[in-house]
């Protein structure tokens, strides 16, 4: 068909769990490499109460230096949150904890830095 472009598939994984999920070239498991994942977007599901997602590596502060206190995303009690990204971990390993379990879905893929 004239002007349609194949877009990559793209990894969503829901956290079922509270404690730290390491992610490698896009994919949730082990812990990876700087410039290995593209995070596409985070949707927070709607919730009773607070949650967040909270990127705890793989990016630089002002500095330039890992931020190891981590950069953190609300959600909301009335809707669900969709933050489009499209950023890349060029800090180190991209690790990632929700706040509440399920509700926190993260859309990521390989990057093409990383062999």
């Amino acid at each position: 068909m004239a002007g349609y472009v194949k877009s990559n598939p793209v990894t969503s994984t829901l956290l079922a769990v509270t404690s730290a999920v390491n992610f490698n070239k896009g994919v949730p498991g082990t812990a990876g490499v700087a410039n290995d994942t593209v995070i596409l977007g985070i949707k927070i599901l709607k919730n009773a109460g607070a949650a967040t997602c909270t990127f705890n590596s793989g990016f630089r502060d002002q500095t330039g230096a890992q931020n190891t206190t981590g950069y953190v995303f609300s959600g909301s009690t009335t809707a669900d949150v969709y933050v489009p990204l499209n950023w890349i971990n060029t800090a180190g390993p991209l690790q990632v904890t929700a706040a509440v379990a399920n509700t926190v879905i993260i859309e990521t893929d390989a990057s093409g830095y990383v062999p």
